[in-house]
């Protein structure tokens, strides 16, 4: 893992019956929920979006990727 930089901690509570909503919003764009938060709150703020969560986005994105072109096309019958 490459250093991400200074940084601190910043602790913060959520309504319980908002984290499944933040959870599979990060599980959907394929980052852990950390940088989920870090990523809205650049956003909001007008930031850079740090290039640590850049590169999960990028890395989530070729996953993505690579997993439809696994997918297994439904065979024609021709008989």
């Amino acid at each position: 893992m490459q250093p991400r930089g200074k940084r601190i901690t910043v602790s913060s509570r959520v309504p319980i019956e908002h984290h499944a909503v933040y959870n599979q919003a990060a599980e959907d764009l394929g980052i852990p929920l950390g940088s989920l938060v870090e990523l809205r709150l650049a956003e909001l703020y007008g930031l850079e979006i740090p290039t640590y969560i850049q590169q999960e986005l990028r890395r989530a994105q070729a996953r993505r990727e690579a997993e439809e072109s696994r997918q297994e096309l439904p065979m024609l019958r021709t008989a």
